[in-house]
This record gives structure tokens, C-alpha cells and sequence, in this order.
């Protein structure tokens, strides 16, 4: 039996759930919860304690609390709520055995901090009525349900972090809070200081934040979106001082990959299967929007020459000449600015209202010709560490999905998971060749589209999905075209088993 006033640590633990969940103030000052300032605490980790009690193993009932541990936290720690307003008052507490063990100095094998929203507009969580267009069990990355999952069902879960004989966690983690764009170019200028806070054999930064072109906005659909350069800038810093992303990927590569601008670079390679895509900038658009419009068009031309997606590119509408296609700014999510044009003077107004929004900071816009297509097949892929030349990479899942409605109107349309036997019954009159075929083109298209991201940074991506445009055009043929790179963390539409796969993968890759 371990007498009271005994010396040990319990492991503290506070759900990102919670609005009151009572998280560890890392600093002695008191918590700083200023708007411009980000606000650091721990969730998660070992701490000193002392027995308010007597405890004897023998005893234990994990059905009976009251023969749990009672533990002191040691007197100089402080806690505080997620506002970071004031100190709260703590207590002995009752901890689970597991989550008891005598004083140490055994460094944790890793450190995780999670940058995350902290501003006054929530981000909407787990939808209480399930529908196709939502997230699906665990919300969506910036949500504290997600968060949560992370910790019980990745962090906790992890073989590595919480072993297999005498379970014992291994991990502590973060959260660094912020409530608008100054917070998170602050971080910039902290990512020394927070370096030496984490003990962690391995330390690694989970960013739960979206990078866009506008200024700070209110409003739940808003929420955790922030100024790109600000973020970008953040994520370096971190790197610079010797944190590693962990999540979604690495500065450079998930700035390219959510600027966009491959859409046009990437459209002159026919292995790409792109459809002709070229940028305009803001300083063209506006000194004269026809001229612009002008450019654009004969840009598409020229590219498509060279892509090879059909005989005559991948629309009917665009056969006899370049008339239709779509603009949409990089950095932009949930199918946000994206306009349909039909005509040269239809482009010309789209580009100038695309380039004049209200709070907009985007430099150049991207247009692309129209593709035609039935359905989207999504390809989920988790490369292996090692990806040897001629090694064929084969998708973890393939999730398909459709859309209705029209953007003609400047409306988003409406959003709809289709299963194999749906497509086939409802879309492609039965013809299985024809899927068949859109998956091989598809797998085939991709081993490109990945080797290209190598290209952006030697070490793999954990987690990537690729969304392919698949057009039946007659029995046993088929169109398909490539659409967009989606970051890990992307919708996993009815792969349940999807984000604790994407976790376990950002996690082995952090503690390499």
C-alpha cells in the first residue's frame, strides 16, 4: 500500500470537447487571453501529485470510484478553462489506476501541440441530423469533436504511445489557441519559446486551422478560417525551431496543394489528365477585364492542344471552341468561389466579380475549360514509407459521390455519396466494364499525381485523396478526368474507418 503523502504522478487529461474541461496553464504568469495573442495549454500529460490518501492496488474497483486514487495535484500547478480567463480552484481528484504512476523522469515519446480555433464564432461540429454533404461522425478537422477522436482514438490508441503490457501513456499534447490571424502570426515569433516547452522524444504540430484569401470574417462559417500567409508563415516558424507537421503536411507541399495554382501548371502534363487551366491576375483583370477575358480563353486553347483528354477536350460544349468553363480562387474550401462562365463577356463580368469580393485578398484567380462528367470517384490513398520505382500504389478506399443542382446562378449545389450499385443502376445503365474502367484509369493517373507531390517534398504523404470526373461514353468506355488534390484530413464521405486510418498514419509518420 502506498501511504498518504506519498509522491506520484497521475496523468491529466482534458477532453477538447469541453467547454470547462480544465487544461494545465504551461507558464507560472497567469493565462493570457488577449485576441491578438495565441493562448498555449496542456491537455494532456503526466504531472506531479501527492496521495490525499491512502492507496492500496489491491483494493481497486474500477466499479466503486470511491476505491480509485485520490490525488493532489502538486501546489504550484495551475489550471485554467479554454478562455484562459482565470485560474480555477482544483482539488484531489480521483484517477483511474491506469492513469497513476510513480514519480518519473521518463520523457514522453512524443509531444503534440494542436493549433486551434479558440475565437468567439464555434466551428460547427458533428451535424445532429446526418445528411450526405456532412462530415459524418467525427465532424470536421477544426471541430473539438475531431480533435477529441484524435486523442481517444489516435493518441490513446496508438500502440507505440500507450503500450501493451501494463498500459501506460507515452504522450503529452497541446493546445494552442487562437482567435483570429494576429493570434496566429504571433505564433511566428513564440515557435522558440514553445519548442522548449515540449518534452517529447519526438515533437510534432497538428494544425486544425483552413488558410484562405480573405480577411478575418464572423460568422460559423467562418470559423478557424485565417489568413493564409499568416499561417504559412506559422507553420514554418515551428518547423524552423524543430517541430515537424504532423498534420496536414508540411508547409510547402499543403501550400501548393490549397493554393491551387497546379490546376494550371500541372494542365500542360497530359499525365495529369487535367483539363487546360491557366491563372489571371487581379492587376490584368482589372485594368481591363475584356482583354483579360480575351487572354484566358486563347490560354485554353493553347494548353488543351496539348493535354490530350479527347478529341476534342473533355466537354461537348467547348467542340467547336473555347466558350465554357468555371473560375474559382485558390485557398477556398466547400466549393466557395467558384463561378460558371458561359462566353467571353460572361468571363470578363465573373473575373471582375470573382477579384472584387468584399474582403477578398487574392492575387490571381484560376479558370479552367468545362468538363462533363456523371459522378466523381474519390481514391484514398496511403502511400508506404518507402515507395520503390515501378511499385504500383493501390487506393486504401474509393468512395464515389454526385452532384445536383446547378452553380449557374452563383448557387452550390447539393451533395450526394453514391455506392457502386447505385452508379450503376442509376448512372451507367448497369455497365460494370465501364466502372471498372474509370477505376483503372483512375489508380493508373494517380501514380503520377502522387509522384508529383514527392517532387514538393521527398518524404511521402501519410494520406491523399484524389477526386476523378468519370464520364461514360458508351459500353465498356469512359472519360475520366482529374479534379483536385484534397489534404489529409479531407471528407472521408461513408469511410467510417476513414479519419482513425488517416490518424494512425499521421501519428507513425511524427514518431519516425
Amino acid at each position: 500500500a502506498q501511504p498518504k503523502g506519498h509522491g506520484v504522478q497521475f496523468f491529466h487529461s482534458a477532453d477538447p470537447v469541453g467547454k470547462s474541461s480544465s487544461y494545465l496553464c504551461v507558464t507560472s504568469v497567469p493565462p493570457n487571453c488577449r485576441s491578438s495573442h495565441p493562448l498555449l495549454l496542456q491537455s494532456h500529460g503526466w504531472l506531479d501529485g501527492t496521495l490525499e490518501e491512502a492507496f492500496a492496488p489491491e483494493n481497486f474497483d474500477l466499479a466503486k470510484k470511491d476505491t480509485w486514487p485520490l490525488v493532489r495535484p502538486r501546489e504550484d500547478l495551475r489550471f485554467t478553462s479554454r478562455e484562459g480567463l482565470k485560474f480555477l480552484k482544483v482539488g484531489p481528484r480521483r484517477v483511474h489506476m491506469q492513469y497513476m504512476r510513480e514519480a518519473s523522469t521518463k520523457q514522453p515519446l512524443l509531444s503534440l501541440v494542436f493549433i486551434r480555433w479558440g475565437g468567439e464564432d464555434a466551428v460547427v461540429g458533428v451535424s445532429e441530423e446526418s445528411n450526405d454533404g456532412d462530415w459524418g461522425t467525427y465532424g470536421c478537422p477544426a471541430s473539438d469533436e475531431y480533435m477529441s477522436a484524435v486523442v481517444k482514438k489516435g493518441l490513446m490508441g496508438h500502440p507505440r504511445l500507450t503500450g501493451k503490457l501494463n498500459p501506460s501513456f507515452k504522450f503529452e499534447a497541446f493546445s494552442l489557441f487562437v482567435k483570429n490571424t494576429p493570434a496566429v502570426e504571433a505564433i511566428e515569433h513564440a515557435a522558440p519559446y514553445l519548442r522548449t516547452l515540449l518534452k517529447g522524444k519526438h515533437t510534432t504540430s497538428f494544425w486544425m486551422l483552413w488558410p484562405v484569401d480573405w480577411i478575418d470574417t464572423r460568422g460559423a462559417d467562418y470559423a478557424a478560417y485565417v489568413e493564409r500567409q499568416a499561417l504559412f508563415r506559422a507553420m514554418r516558424a515551428l518547423e524552423s525551431a524543430g517541430i515537424r507537421t504532423g498534420f496536414p503536411h508540411p508547409p510547402d507541399q499543403y501550400e501548393m496543394i490549397t493554393s491551387k495554382t497546379w490546376m494550371a501548371s500541372l494542365s500542360l502534363d497530359p499525365r495529369s489528365r487535367l483539363p487546360a487551366g491557366t491563372m489571371v491576375s487581379k492587376g490584368t483583370i482589372l485594368s481591363n477585364p475584356q482583354r483579360a477575358a480575351r487572354q484566358a480563353l486563347a490560354a485554353l486553347e493553347f494548353i488543351r492542344e496539348g493535354n490530350n483528354i479527347g478529341e476534342h477536350g473533355p466537354s461537348a460544349v467547348n467542340k467547336a471552341g473555347m466558350k465554357k468553363g468555371v473560375v474559382k480562387l485558390g485557398f477556398s474550401w466547400e466549393a466557395r468561389y467558384v463561378m460558371i462562365f458561359n462566353g467571353e463577356e460572361d468571363l470578363a463580368e465573373k473575373l471582375t466579380e470573382i477579384m472584387t469580393n468584399e474582403g477578398s485578398l487574392a492575387s490571381s484567380c484560376i479558370v479552367q475549360e468545362w468538363v462533363d462528367f456523371d459522378f466523381e470517384m474519390r481514391l484514398y490513398f496511403l502511400p508506404p514509407d518507402e515507395w520503390l520505382p515501378g511499385q504500383k500504389l493501390e487506393p486504401t478506399r474509393v468512395e464515389c459521390n454526385a452532384w445536383s443542382g446547378s452553380m449557374e446562378n452563383g448557387s452550390r449545389r447539393n451533395f450526394h455519396k453514391l455506392s457502386k450499385e447505385k452508379v450503376l443502376a442509376d448512372y451507367w445503365e448497369g455497365d460494370s466494364a465501364a466502372f471498372k474502367a474509370a477505376k483503372k484509369q483512375a489508380v493508373h493517373n494517380a501514380q503520377f499525381l502522387i509522384a508529383w507531390l514527392r517532387s514538393l517534398d521527398a518524404q511521402l504523404v501519410p494520406m491523399v485523396r484524389l477526386d476523378f470526373m468519370c464520364l461514360r461514353t458508351g459500353p465498356g468506355k469512359v472519360q475520366v478526368v482529374f479534379g483536385e488534390y484534397c489534404e489529409m484530413g479531407a471528407c472521408c464521405l461513408g469511410w467510417e474507418d476513414g479519419p482513425p486510418t488517416i490518424w494512425r498514419a499521421a501519428l507513425d509518420r511524427a514518431l519516425e
